[in-house]
């Protein structure tokens, strides 16, 4: 079990993230040990049998996380009318992270019954505030429509790949194309740095993975994402 201290502080509880070979008799004596705490674990999809003895000792399944690849050219018409996108600036980072904390309603923690959606909506604004504090990530794209910061989309990179960490967009702004015109200025930067580019959502998240899907991407695989509240 590996302490979150940054989960934990915003959560107010302590936080263990469960590896994939943590020893599940460990893992029973610890979580018996705690008065309060909050444990999550992801499992490959096909491993049905550590879901099932993660179910034993009281874990759910919270989320199933899909990775998608790009994988052909986006299919794209029409452009993103009114929509700019740029890199944060120091004026719209306040307004930036309101939208972090509104626009949400799919992630594990919003999915999550016994996570309050105040406590939700902050794990957001605190993600996205380490990207604009550069804290984390490799960069942080923001869109404006109608000259107010619409959405935003945070960038990790690593030696093989790009990954989209975290994208949002405001609910006033939602199905004006902004998430897409977030997506290709991401595929666009990324496209010369890195051999892969890839994105992670919810399945339960159904409009994104169609957006992605239009944009050219392909699911490349999925894990089971369990939470245990004590």
């Amino acid at each position: 079990m590996k302490p979150d201290g940054w989960l934990g502080e915003i959560m107010g509880v302590p936080v263990f993230r469960v590896d994939a070979d943590t020893d599940l008799p460990a893992l029973e004596r610890h979580l018996g040990e705690q008065k309060r705490a909050f444990y999550y674990a992801k499992v490959d999809a096909d491993g049905i049998e550590r879901v099932r003895r993660l179910g034993a000792l009281g874990f759910f399944v919270a989320d199933t996380n899909v990775v998608l690849e790009l994988d052909r050219a986006p299919e794209i018409a029409g452009g993103f009318p009114g929509v700019t996108v740029g890199d944060l600036s120091a004026a719209d980072e306040e307004a930036v992270l309101d939208v972090a904390a509104t626009a949400f309603r799919y992630t594990r923690f919003h999915l999550d019954p016994l996570v309050t959606a105040g406590v939700a909506n902050e794990i957001k604004r605190q993600w996205c505030r380490s990207y604009a504090r550069k804290l984390r990530g490799d960069r942080l794209f923001v869109a404006k429509l109608d000259g107010k910061p619409a959405g935003f989309l945070a960038a990790l990179k690593t030696p093989s790949s790009a990954v989209i960490d975290l994208v949002g967009v405001a609910p006033a702004f939602q199905r004006r194309r902004v998430g897409a015109a977030l997506t290709m200025a991401f595929v666009e930067h990324y496209r010369s740095l890195a051999p892969s580019l890839q994105v992670g959502t919810q399945i339960a998240n159904t409009p994104s993975i169609r957006l992605y899907e239009r944009l050219g991407f392909s699911m490349m695989r999925s894990q089971y994402v369990l939470h245990r509240h004590v």
